[in-house]
């Protein structure tokens, strides 16, 4: 007999939680500076740091996992359970998601590379492994991916939660969980590494905040959005200067983060569209595709600008940045929204006679009139 789930409460707000594209775009600002500042700061480009404060900047990763893991609880924890066209539906809107517009980043990085312009050429294993965002010991292609991986196997994961609640639960927090120990043993292999990494546990406690959420338990929004800050930047500036061990650092970005994401999504005046930041939101997949090869290319012009223009570094810093963001805005408007548009990418993986509702999932949860309950301005 398959569990019943608790009854939720009727939360009583409506729309799209507008305040995630907020979250989204900063989180991707973040990494793209991190990337500049660790960039030029080589002995081969520029040799001296711009803005030291980026050195943090990876905190924008822990920031995108927590958010994963609350927006696929989001709009997933409505479905049926054991029921295979949500599942299918699961999978066809995690794919559209995320393959596509990588594979048109990879294939010119895959040619490049058998063309000599990387430090190390790709095999045929590698080719394969980056193309479907399989696990790998090494990063050969595109060295952002890692990240793309480890969000497979928490959609794997949570795929067997849709199918079995009590199983996936079970199995989720085992995976999640078990990193812990382990962390503390060297020599476990790169494999065992990966599918039990600290960084799982983000995604858990995104899909925790998001449980809480959707039962109504709002009202400390505030507090705990401003205990998320405090964390976070605390956080952060210790990591500037690496006086955290790296594990801790994780998870306190981790905690700081799912306070952050419930504090702001708990409150409903902050629900409203911030026109840079709803931009910046809808290419923040696309921008954190491109802008690691789009900076070696940008740095390697900038230090041949320097040796005949003397201007601040800064400026190039923040070139770099303006023109990575505007790439990928170009990219988003005119490749990646008209794929996920088009119906049959909006189709894929649905029997005939259910494409015409599936379609009405493409970029959004299912819409819930009774609970009240918003959507995750896109999944």
């Amino acid at each position: 007999m398959k569990p019943e789930l608790p009854r939720e409460t009727k939360v009583p707000r409506q729309g799209q939680l507008l305040q995630l594209n907020w979250i989204r775009g900063i989180a991707a600002l973040l990494v793209v500076a991190y990337h500049c500042e660790v960039t030029m700061l080589m002995p081969k480009y520029f040799g001296v740091g711009t803005f030291p404060l980026f050195k943090a900047g990876h905190s924008g990763v822990q920031l995108f996992f927590v958010l994963s893991g609350f927006v696929i609880y989001l709009a997933h924890h409505r479905d049926l359970e054991g029921n295979g066209s949500a599942i299918a539906r699961f999978v066809a809107k995690r794919f559209r998601r995320l393959y596509p517009s990588l594979w048109i980043v990879l294939v010119p990085l895959i040619i490049l590379s058998f063309l000599g312009f990387s430090t190390r050429g790709p095999s045929g294993s590698d080719v394969i492994l980056s193309l479907l965002i399989l696990p790998v010991k090494e990063e050969v292609i595109l060295a952002t991916e890692w990240t793309l991986r480890h969000e497979i196997l928490f959609y794997a994961m949570f795929a067997v939660f849709l199918w079995n609640r009590k199983i996936g639960f079970g199995l989720l927090i085992a995976w999640g969980l078990a990193g812990l120990p382990l962390a503390l043993f060297d020599g476990k292999g790169w494999l065992i590494d990966f599918i039990f990494n600290n960084n799982h546990l983000l995604f858990l406690a995104g899909v925790g905040i998001a449980w809480l959420y959707v039962r109504g338990y709002s009202a400390s929004g505030p507090f705990f959005l401003f205990a998320g800050l405090i964390v976070f930047a605390v956080t952060f500036y210790f990591g500037i200067s690496k006086q955290i061990p790296a594990k801790a650092e994780l998870l306190l970005f981790g905690l700081g983060a799912a306070g952050i994401i419930y504090g702001v999504c708990s409150m409903p005046y902050l629900n409203r569209q911030i026109g840079p930041l709803e931009k910046a939101g809808a290419a923040s997949y696309v921008l954190y595709l491109i802008h690691y090869p789009l900076i070696s290319l940008l740095v390697k012009i900038a230090v041949k600008l320097d040796q005949s223009i003397a201007v601040p570094h800064a400026v190039y810093f923040v070139a770099i940045l303006v023109i990575c963001q505007l790439t990928a805005f170009a990219f988003h408007r005119l490749i990646e929204a008209p794929l996920l548009n088009a119906r049959s990418m909006q189709n894929l993986f649905v029997p005939a006679r259910t494409a015409t509702v599936a379609s009405n999932y493409q970029g959004r949860a299912p819409q819930i009139a009774e609970r009240k309950i918003p959507a995750p301005s896109s999944d």
